[in-house]
């Protein structure tokens, strides 16, 4: 049951209302765009590479996962990872191509005796897409008009990060605390042709509207190391309500829950060059209720990856990274989860003795089933990372 009245909340999130009757085909829209948009990952180059593994890895990673895994840092340091992503939606009408591009991931770690401190910047959900094409608009007395209509969305749900951690021998224990912020611009521009009797143009239609977010979250975790072979990590977060607010009139601010999450990771060092990494979660976002036009709904996630470790080019050492995952969407227009799959892969370079380190995630997959779901949309995606350590 959500806690506030749904109305408001459905003319915040479906969008600019307008008076015109014609509307662009499902299949127009980017499955990733409804509801509170497309979930991103705060994962750098190398987990991305593993198959989204952020959490557990050996060695440390600078993805935003556990904040018990911060003790894997043993000098300070410095990462930064930037996405890039192609996508094609294939729905009932012609196929639309768009893509989105965002930093998932800064972070600063530093590391002193038994404890770890991190602050960080990532991503949370992304909404950006755009949107054009043609049809046409029948008025009351017959008369056809020709249109040309543009749809942009601009903007996405963040998190700035504060964590810390304290290693117990083989044991270590983190926590975080999370500020989500955010902002979207929604626009909309309708221009109209000649009808199709030769009467007078219809004047051009468009608007727009700005939405702000802000929320609190509670992450938890503990990780075990056996030895320098093993990492076994887990973590889970609680977080409050995020308040949406629109800018044309605060009497219709609205709220929804967060979810409770929990995640689960290890990674193994079969031989002195091969590296086993898997990670899998699951979130209640089904508490959410109807988000606008999107039903929300409990997700599952699962990833898995190898690294081979041995290759030298340039002075420095060259990991190769292989992997897969699949996911479920929160948000879908259906009684149930799209689902998310990719195949991943990519490679690092660490040079100057480890201290330096440039890290290419790729990822090839796709989104929904058009048979089952009508809408299908795959993607491809490159996460590059560069990270700096202290000697």
């Amino acid at each position: 049951m959500i806690p506030f009245p749904r109305a408001p909340l459905r003319s915040i999130l479906s969008g600019l209302v307008v008076a015109l009757t014609a509307a662009p085909a499902v299949g127009q829209t980017p499955i990733t765009a409804i509801g509170l948009g497309y979930p991103v990952a705060p994962a750098d180059g190398r987990a991305a590479a593993l198959g989204g593994t952020g959490i557990g890895l050996l060695g440390g990673s600078f993805s935003l996962a556990s904040p018990a895994d911060l003790t894997q840092h043993t000098t300070p340091g410095f990462g930064l990872a930037f996405s890039g992503e192609s996508v094609t939606l294939r729905g009932a009408s012609e196929s639309l191509d768009t893509g989105r591009e965002r930093f998932t991931v800064v972070r600063a770690v530093a590391p002193f005796g038994d404890w770890a401190l991190a602050v960080a910047f990532g991503g949370d959900f992304d909404q950006d897409w755009s949107a054009r094409f043609v049809d046409t608009l029948a008025l009351g007395d017959g008369t056809t008009v020709p249109f040309e209509e543009a749809r942009e969305h601009d903007g996405g749900i963040s998190r700035i990060d504060a964590s810390v951690a304290r290693r117990i021998g083989p044991l270590s224990l983190g926590v975080s605390a999370q500020r989500l912020t955010g902002s979207l611009r929604q626009t909309f521009t309708r221009r109209f042709g000649d009808s199709n009797d030769g009467g007078p143009p219809l004047a051009t239609a468009g608007g727009s509207q700005r939405l702000t977010y802000r929320a609190w979250r509670i992450r938890a975790g503990a990780s075990l190391a056996v030895g320098d072979r093993v990492l076994i990590s887990g973590v889970a977060s609680k977080g409050g309500d995020l308040t949406i607010d629109p800018d044309t009139d605060a009497s219709v601010e609205s709220s929804l829950p967060l979810p409770t999450t929990i995640e689960v990771g290890a990674s193994v060092r079969v031989t002195s060059r091969l590296l086993l990494a898997a990670s899998g979660g699951w979130a209640d976002w089904s508490r959410l209720g109807d988000v606008g036009d999107a039903t929300s709904h409990d997700v599952t996630w699962m990833g898995a990856g190898l690294e081979f470790e041995g290759l030298r080019i340039l002075g420095g050492d060259l990991p190769l990274r292989v992997g897969a995952r699949r996911a479920e969407l929160p948000f879908s227009t259906g009684d149930s989860a799209l689902d998310e799959t990719a195949i991943t892969g990519g490679f690092g370079w660490l040079f100057r003795g480890g201290t330096a380190g440039l890290h290419v995630g790729l990822e090839f997959g796709s989104r929904g089933n058009f048979a089952t779901d009508g809408l299908e949309e795959s993607f491809r995606r490159a996460t590059i990372s560069f990270e700096l350590r202290q000697r």
